[in-house]
């Protein structure tokens, strides 16, 4: 399988298509992620995700400019830094690292290869009349059913593409520069888990330096399907809660305790990382806090009250969605078939008043919690709570 400019130069792009349509753009656009010029490089970073991973959405054309990233891993000139690396210049193989991540990751599935190739299953007529219509801007074709068919196709080539990806990824995993070793262990992990692939991340592990890059290894361990569990006893608390996080440990009574401990102080696990892992898209509490109430059911929330009562306390309009909004459904969950209680609960109540007791949390109208009040049947105004609450 091809990589590299051996792609930009054998790939069909006028007859394969983007966010936008026809990709016979691609060639001129993504060349410049060769060229030294910041503005030009800013612009094809920039494509990437506006035509090619559009809100993590996958094309047709993705898959080529997946395998034409890959092979620009090894290219002296991916050293360099890349204009919008901020304070701490990154170099452009990071960029190019997260690219590839971020395309695998939107690709995962738990899907089984009959399955993704009876979804994307389509006759040669009908998939080129859907990308004629495509490439004729027939905007109607987007909601065809067939279209599905186009994307689930993206998506069993992606997988088919993962050893080649790996072997990209795999020389940068005990490369000199830390930072750019943990966007590798990012990639590597989840380009693993979209091929259903080894992790050898033993090198990589070998080289740590600080407790980002051992997050970024147990993370990828855990992201790639691997047993964690053996890192809930660490003494960082970082790398214990980094390891609770495993999906494989999702059942681990021992792993939920380690979530709920790591939130005794949110604002310290907001703090413990010099460089963020990626697995982490916003403050460090959002993820332990989602977590911990995707793996909890209505009965733990009375449990899981000094949890909302701490995120509650340092929350603001602007993340109270994030903050405060999964351990409310949980408080909130409706019976199915039945609709929102006349009165709310002793605990239901306990979780309002933390809401109420913290002026941040209404000082603005924000359409995320407000949206989500409205969906548990709550009134989305403070007073509107507080009468609800000394009802």
């Amino acid at each position: 399988m091809q990589t590299g400019l051996d792609v930009l130069h054998t790939t069909d792009w006028d007859r394969t298509f983007h966010a936008y349509g026809a990709s016979g753009d691609a060639p001129g656009r993504l060349s410049g992620l060769l060229a030294d010029d910041p503005d030009t490089l800013t612009r094809s970073l920039d494509y990437l995700y506006s035509a090619m991973l559009h809100q993590g959405t996958l094309y047709p054309a993705t898959v080529p400019t997946v395998l034409f990233v890959a092979g620009l891993l090894e290219r002296p000139g991916a050293g360099r830094p890349h204009p919008d690396a901020g304070a701490g210049p990154e170099p452009l193989r990071a960029a190019l690292l997260g690219f590839l991540r971020d395309t695998a990751e939107a690709a995962a599935t738990g899907e089984s290869d009959a399955a993704l190739a009876e979804r994307a299953r389509l006759s040669p007529a009908e998939r080129d009349r859907v990308v004629e219509a495509v490439l004729a801007d027939d905007e109607d074709v987007w909601e065809e059913p067939a279209l599905e068919a186009l994307t689930w196709q993206v998506v069993v080539d992606l997988r088919a593409a993962a050893p080649v990806l790996r072997d990209a990824v795999q020389p940068l995993l005990t490369c000199p520069d830390a930072l750019l070793r943990s966007r590798a262990v990012e990639a590597a992990a989840a380009i693993a888990a979209l091929g259903g692939l080894d992790l050898d991340l033993s090198g990589a592990a070998d080289m740590a330096e600080t407790r980002d890059e051992a997050a970024v290894i147990v993370l990828a361990k855990g992201e790639a399907g691997g047993d964690t569990s053996e890192f809930l006893a660490h003494a960082d608390p970082a790398i214990r809660a980094c390891a609770a996080l495993a999906p494989a440990l999702s059942s681990n009574p021992e792993a939920t305790r380690v979530l709920v401990e790591s939130l005794d102080d949110p604002r310290e696990a907001d703090r413990w990382f010099g460089t963020r892992p990626a697995a982490f898209g916003g403050h460090v509490r959002f993820t332990l806090v989602r977590t911990l109430a995707e793996r909890a059911g209505p009965g733990d929330a009375e449990r899981l009250l000094p949890v909302h009562r701490r995120m509650a306390a340092l929350s603001s309009a602007y993340t109270a969605e994030a903050d405060c909004g999964p351990l409310l459904e949980l408080a909130f969950a409706r019976v199915p078939g039945e609709g929102v209680p006349d009165e709310p609960t002793a605990v239901q109540r306990a979780y309002l008043r933390a809401l109420l007791d913290n002026d941040e949390i209404w000082s603005g109208t924000v359409a995320n919690f407000s949206v989500r009040l409205k969906s548990l049947g709550l009134p989305m105004d403070r007073e509107g709570v507080r009468e609800l609450v000394e009802a």
